[in-house]
């Protein structure tokens, strides 16, 4: 291997996670990630994986399912390794982690933590063995779909089936035994979905009331309102039919002002928001409301599963929710974006009988909204019993949200509106949760009732005739106490014998936080006419509205979005609890004949953390994250050193898999300072490259730019440098395009200060050549020995020179091998800067390396090859150019018409005259610039010279490639007075060119 090994390895948990504290486990009785039943022993050969559902209390068997039922089925897998993605998720979640908020680039998931392709593969091959068809695998991995008939999946699963009738009258069916499957492969499957068709989830709101029903009668009991109307964002005068506001409903203005909130036109502008329902909306419903409150929030709706199958029905309670869920978000956001996930439906058009739905359809609008990653946020106000779902369903919700909040998408849940009872007469009213509210990775969301307007009191949500805020001890989940976000947070009346956690374990605890619930609530348009409705279902999109908001701001967008909420919400609460919440100390969640929770000061079981302070909040979760150094930058070098390294001894396979990202921190170490980075200078090679590619760099929580940095061919070892914008977080992404590694030495950083050093472009010439005795005594090549270059004192660069901008190429060379360029006198770092793998090569390379002492420079050559150094500037004390970074933007490819009326390749002796000033936001005036230049669609070997325009083409050169190749470089080249830099080729070839910054005297 030509590239020196460093043993220092540096990466991002999302190849291979960094951290090892496991934040969640399952109950006592519960094999890990496992919550109710796990895989049982069969055979010798296989093995039960998951639980055998339960019948919905008071169903009664009515024989079993014909068996040419066909089923959807989806045999769902378990990540990679799931404690690692645990890790992650925690890591990426946590203020001050060195991970904090380096979540997975979209599409990412499936490379980083999904099951590996074997294990897909295997998995395909057992269900063909049972007679089945596998189908898609989704594009997480996680799940592959199965089309199969009632005796195929029994005789392939193990498994018989039952049907029942309901106490609603609707009948379904579910399997009597858990699936089995080999046993080699059985550990990789978190159970299969589709095979039971008696899932019951149900919205969660409460108390819908039309315009028709007095006003004032809705208000004879409730606190009438002692301020005038709060004022901000967008009104509509037709609320005024409800009554009075603070008293028999809440408008958004005045929810809004109750939380502190910002409220205007723009509200959550870029930000997109997912909803995720299970039935269809009237669409006239939803463009009235808009049309009163002047909004114009475009609303995209995904069906799912082919989407509801029942028409929008308010009287009969089909459609409300979906209303309540989207204009309670327009009312707030609307500056947002929103997506309606929508499933199947899940009851008849009576409203009342379930529809014979299964298991797969509940989750399969989840995992859509998940796998898409469209929406940074996503609310869901439907849900059931936690101990009504089997392990199945519960496995396959927790991956999700860990997907999810891997991803950096705030997933919020509304924690119910059965008070401490949410499984009712199903455990004959012993105290529990709902699901996936319980869920350890997503923001449960309870309910309050408010008074005034704006609010001047809270209390929980209590209608005193069986609905209130859904609260207390789950069943199912618990978290490690030392490390968990609810870790000094104890609810009076918790116990742990809900769970019966391992030591060290505690119980999860729900809700999270709360936000109005009350039935005099939210005002929406539904059914041609304005009513109020309330639950927890309303209080949760009010919670993912303060959380676009957050993400909608300067200091969170730039970083990306907020992620998984409960780390910084009960981390807020730890540090500033009365400045980020309202507490709600009054109040519990009891029902008729049954004792719930109360309420109290701090965390309660009943509303959780309280209410949201929303510009405190807001300002708290975004000021987490550190801002990015901005300003003309000054030139610190470094002696090289290996910051990035995914090679691992163990493996000869490339450690980056195709479209994933790896990372690594600039910032606070390696002798680069904490704060001020504005830029940084890396050496990056690619080597055990599987096939062809392309890789770019851009800076952690940012968009990653449509540029690139490296282009090779299937075995090619390929090195360049890049000048890459150093975000607020410190880190720095490198995308690649098909499997690799990577390696990463740092040569330098740039400062928004004077304590560093300017430059001084200086026109290309050369100052070594060894084949023509350029700076050397002999023809002879380097073979394993250096080489010295003059410097200072050498075409006019003058002594108070620190450090040189050489294009360094190596030529005819032998065998494999490799260039290490550092100051003259200074021991030879294990770095490298030109790579290659074969005899007759010919690769260039720029380097910005520190002037020794004695004014040289030296060229170690590993190997064997001749080597050519041509000066194109340099940093010194009293230079007058500093760096100005920029988004990397194409400003020339001769392939797609960019830069040049042409879509054919150069010819060659053709130059190309490139402007640069007043492009990709560069001013005129400017007197350098940083180009990535690429190579590609070369025909026969050739030369690439790059120099100011309004001068003679000089004798050197800054691309040399063979016949066939694809090659890149970084060119920083002296820009014409005109603004334009001239692009020479010898040879027929493409010519792509992506800025990166450039050089000014301000």
């Amino acid at each position: 291997m030509a590239i020196p090994v460093s043993k220092r390895r540096f990466g991002r948990a999302a190849i291979t996670a960094a951290t090892a504290v496991v934040a969640l486990v399952s109950t006592s009785a519960i094999a890990a990630a496992s919550p109710v039943g796990g895989s049982g022993a069969v055979s010798a050969t296989k093995q039960r994986v998951g639980s055998t559902p339960h019948a919905p209390s008071g169903a009664v068997a009515v024989g079993a399912p014909a068996g040419d039922t066909r089923l959807d089925l989806s045999v769902n897998l378990e990540p990679r390794d799931p404690s690692a993605l645990r890790d992650f998720v925690k890591a990426v979640s946590t203020p001050g982690n060195a991970e904090y908020h380096h979540f997975l680039a979209k599409g990412q998931f499936a490379s980083a933590f999904g099951p590996t392709q074997n294990t897909i593969a295997q998995v395909r091959s057992a269900l063909r063995a049972q007679g089945l068809t596998p189908g898609a695998v989704s594009a997480d991995g996680m799940s592959i779909a199965v089309s199969a008939t009632v005796d195929q999946a029994a005789k392939a699963f193990g498994t018989g089936f039952r049907s029942y009738k309901l106490k609603d009258g609707s009948t379904g069916f579910q399997n009597t035994a858990a699936p089995q499957f080999a046993s080699g492969i059985a550990a990789e499957i978190t159970g299969v979905t589709g095979l039971n068709t008696l899932v019951r989830p149900k919205p969660l709101h409460t108390g819908f009331r039309s315009a028709a029903r007095s006003a004032r009668s809705l208000s004879s009991t409730h606190t009438s309102a002692a301020t005038a109307a709060a004022t901000g964002g967008p009104t509509c005068s037709e609320l005024s039919s409800l009554g009075t506001d603070g008293s028999d409903y809440y408008s958004p203005q005045n929810l809004a002002a109750s939380y502190n909130m910002e409220h205007t036109a723009t509200s959550g502008a870029g930000v997109t928001v997912g909803v995720i329902e299970y039935e269809s909306y009237s669409s006239s419903d939803l463009a009235h409301y808009q049309s009163c409150f002047g909004t114009k929030v475009p609303v995209s709706v995904v069906k799912v599963d082919g989407g509801a199958t029942v028409a929008p029905n308010p009287a009969n309670n089909i459609g409300i929710e979906s209303l309540l869920d989207m204009e309670d978000l327009i009312g707030l956001v609307p500056g947002a974006k929103l997506i309606n996930y929508q499933g199947r439906s899940l009851v008849a058009a009576d409203g009342k009988t379930a529809i014979n739905t299964s298991d797969a359809y509940w989750l399969d609008p989840i995992k859509q909204a998940v796998v898409d990653d469209n929406a940074q946020v996503l609310s869901l106000s439907w849900g059931g019993c936690e101990l009504g779902a089997d392990s199945t369903i519960l496995n396959t919700e927790l991956n999700m949200s860990l997907e999810a909040a891997s991803q950096g998408q705030s997933l919020l849940v509304a924690s119910g509106d059965d008070g401490a009872f949410s499984c009712g007469s199903y455990n004959n009213y012993e105290k529990a949760v709902g699901d996936p509210a319980n869920q350890p990775y997503v923001t449960a969301v309870g309910g309050t009732t408010l008074s005034g307007n704006p609010a001047t009191s809270r209390t929980t949500w209590n209608t005193g005739d069986g609905a209130a805020s859904a609260g207390g001890v789950s069943r199912i989940w618990s978290l490690r106490s030392a490390d968990s976000y609810q870790a000094g947070f104890t609810g009076s009346g918790y116990s742990s014998s809900y769970c019966s956690p391992s030591t060290g374990y505690t119980c999860r605890q729900v809700p999270d936080v709360a936000a109005l619930a009350d039935v005099r609530g939210y005002a929406v348009y539904v059914g041609g006419g304005w009513g109020t409705v309330g639950g927890t279902s309303g209080a949760t999109p009010t919670w993912a509205a303060l959380v676009a908001i957050a993400d909608a701001q300067p200091a969170c967008k730039a970083n990306g979005p907020i992620g998984f909420l409960n780390y910084l919400l009960y981390g807020a609460a730890k540090s500033a609890y009365s400045t980020n919440f309202m507490d709600v100390t009054s109040g519990n969640n009891g029902i008729p004949g049954h004792s719930g929770f109360s309420a109290g000061t701090g965390y309660d079981l009943t509303t959780g953390l309280g209410e949201p302070n929303g510009a405190n909040l807001v300002n708290t979760l975004c000021s987490k994250l550190p801002a990015a150094a901005t300003g003309t930058s000054t030139y610190h070098p470094l002696s090289p050193k290996r910051l990035l390294d995914t090679r691992s001894s163990s493996s000869s396979a490339p450690q980056v898999p195709a479209n994933t990202s790896a990372a690594v921190k600039i910032t606070n170490a390696n002798g680069i300072p904490a704060s001020g980075v504005t830029a940084v200078v890396l050496n990056v090679t690619v080597t055990r490259t599987s096939g062809n590619g392309v890789l770019t760099v851009w800076g952690d929580n940012t968009n990653r730019p449509k540029t690139s940095n490296l282009n090779w061919t299937k075995g090619e070892t390929i090195s360049n440098l890049v000048t890459v914008k150093v975000p607020g977080d410190g880190w720095v992404d490198f995308y690649t395009t098909s499997a690799t590694d990577v390696i990463a030495d740092v040569q330098g950083y740039y400062t928004n200060d004077t304590t560093g050093y300017t430059f001084t472009a200086h026109t290309p010439k050369r100052l070594l050549d060894t084949r023509s005795k350029i700076g050397v005594s002999t023809t002879t090549p380097v073979s394993n020995n250096l080489v010295n270059v003059s410097i200072t004192g050498n075409a006019g660069i003058p002594t108070t020179a620190k450090a040189v901008v050489l294009n360094v190429t190596a030529t005819q060379t032998v065998g494999a091998g490799y260039i290490a360029a550092y100051p003259s006198g200074a021991t030879r770092p294990s770095v490298s800067n030109i790579n290659w793998t074969a005899s007759n090569t010919t690769l260039p390379g720029l380097v910005i390396v520190p002037v020794g002492s004695n004014g040289k420079v030296s060229l170690y050559v590993h190997g064997k090859a001749h080597v050519i150094a041509d000066v194109f500037g340099y940093f010194s004390a009293d230079g007058a150019l500093k760096l100005n970074t920029t988004t990397p933007t194409r400003l020339l490819d001769t392939r797609a018409n960019i830069g040049i009326s042409r879509t054919t390749a150069l010819t060659a002796g053709q130059t190309v005259k490139l402007q640069v000033a007043g492009r990709a936001g560069i001013p005129s005036g400017v007197s350098a610039v940083l180009l990535n230049i690429t190579v590609t669609g070369t025909t026969s070997s050739g030369v690439l010279t790059a120099w100011p325009d309004g001068i003679s083409r000089p004798s050197t050169s800054n691309l040399n490639w063979a016949k066939g190749w694809t090659v890149p470089n970084l060119v920083l080249v002296p820009v014409g007075s005109d603004g334009y830099v001239d692009i020479y080729v010898n040879a027929p070839t493409h010519v792509i060119a992506d800025v990166t910054g450039y050089f000014s005297g301000s």
